[in-house]
């Protein structure tokens, strides 16, 4: 997705040397439109796109990577828990390996006006002008829905610290969120979380 190529881009651009950065997406489309910008800033030595699905990493093996991200993107997975295992799976573990995952929510009653003009915002304008501008009115009414039942902040938290994914012997994988920061009145979310091992009771 896009958000993915701006943040790889800049990431890359002030990071180590021997950084180097895979992006995966399941769309072709995005995939040709961030490989062009990563080409236009000379950085198709140090970030990778390719092709895939959050689901089924099996290209990928174990314990490999530092950190992940996921922009405006689990939302649309069917299978959450399925693709945040595969996730934690290509994790390396423990604290110095992060996992951050920014999502829309709708926001909560308890956040006020300005949260009843976010949800305003999320439920009407975003659909109306996305499909006026774009002419694809099916996709931006798909926007509006996904948004409207994704879990609440607190229910996802939960969702992904009751994960057991596959560990080793008696030791499932897990997540531990760490931190979950509210933006824009409570309409976006940014979740922290470390891959660790828990011990199966």
């Amino acid at each position: 997705a896009e958000e993915y190529d701006n943040h790889f881009s800049s990431s890359a651009t002030t990071a180590k040397k021997d950084l180097h950065i895979l992006g995966v997406d399941p769309s072709i489309n995005m995939i040709t439109v961030g490989r062009e910008k990563i080409k236009s800033k000379n950085m198709s030595n140090r970030i990778n796109l390719e092709i895939g699905d959050a689901r089924e990493l099996t290209n990928l093996p174990d314990d490999m990577f530092n950190a992940a991200t996921m922009s405006f993107g689990i939302r649309n997975v069917p299978e959450k828990e399925k693709a945040l295992c595969e996730i934690h799976r290509v994790l390396k573990k423990g604290k110095g390996t992060k996992f951050a995952i920014l999502e829309f929510s709708e926001p909560p009653s308890e956040a006020g006006i300005m949260g009843a003009a976010a949800r305003l915002f999320i439920r009407h304008i975003v659909p109306s002008v996305g499909a006026f501008l774009s002419g694809a009115p099916r996709e931006y009414m798909h926007l509006q829905n996904s948004i409207k039942e994704f879990p609440a902040p607190k229910d996802f938290i939960a969702l992904m610290e009751d994960l057991r994914c596959d560990g080793s012997g008696d030791k499932a994988g897990i997540f531990v969120v760490d931190k979950m920061k509210n933006m824009n009145f409570g309409s976006v979310q940014l979740y922290i979380a470390t891959p660790t091992y828990a011990y199966l009771e």
